[in-house]
C-alpha cells in the first residue's frame, strides 16, 4: 500500500519534476508521516522517493526534514541501505 502511495505521488509529480513548492513540501511531509506512523516501511518506497529526497536534500526548506526522514528510515532498512 505504502509503494502504490509513493509512486501516485511521484505520478501527480511529473516523476519529480514539480515546481511548485505547495506540492514539494506535501510530498515531503507525506513521507515523514510514513516514517513516523507506520510499523514498517519496505525498500521498494525508499526506491522511488529516494531521487526526490537526494535532489532536495541541498534546499534550505527541506534540509531538516529529509535529514530527520534519513535518521528514522535507518530504523526501518540498514544505514548501509539508506546511505547508498
Amino acid at each position: 500500500m505504502l509503494e502504490a502511495l509513493a509512486r501516485f505521488i511521484k505520478s501527480k509529480m511529473k516523476d519529480w519534476k514539480e515546481s511548485n513548492m505547495n506540492l514539494l513540501k506535501e510530498a515531503v511531509e507525506t513521507f515523514k508521516k510514513m516514517t513516523e506512523c507506520c510499523e514498517r516501511i519496505p525498500k521498494r518506497v525508499l526506491w522511488v522517493y529516494a531521487p526526490f529526497l537526494c535532489d532536495k536534500i541541498g534546499d534550505v526548506k527541506f534540509s531538516t526534514t529529509i535529514k530527520e526522514i534519513f535518521m528514522s528510515l535507518t530504523d526501518f532498512m540498514t544505514a548501509k541501505f539508506v546511505a547508498l
